[in-house]
């Protein structure tokens, strides 16, 4: 995927809210919602695509729970299991060593 050249602060705010996802209480239209969401990180990490990454991050952020809900949203659970495999690719992926020069790897 990335290669990691993308801005320090960037990758930080992914991760927070990747890992703050594992938290996360949701409907499964909502999830469905924050799966979508997830991809087009996947993607835009994959083309190195900063601003990309950066409205991805604010659209899952505004995904979370929130204190009120409808009376009509579904009953709330933990991410499904596709959700929680394309999380746990990401947090993988964010967490790689980066390549510096042949066979070289740093953290």
């Amino acid at each position: 995927m990335s290669d990691h050249s993308l801005p320090l602060d960037l990758l930080d705010d992914l991760r927070d809210v990747l890992d703050d996802m594992d938290e996360w209480r949701l409907d499964p239209t909502a999830w469905a919602h924050v799966d979508t969401l997830l991809g087009r990180v996947e993607a835009a990490l994959s083309a190195g695509k900063a601003v990309a990454i950066r409205e991805a991050v604010a659209d899952l952020e505004l995904s979370g729970p929130t204190r009120a809900k409808s009376a009509d949203s579904g009953a709330t659970g933990r991410q499904p299991p596709k959700t929680r495999d394309k999380l746990a690719s990401l947090k993988d992926t964010l967490n790689a060593p980066k390549r510096t020069g042949p066979g070289k790897a740093q953290r």
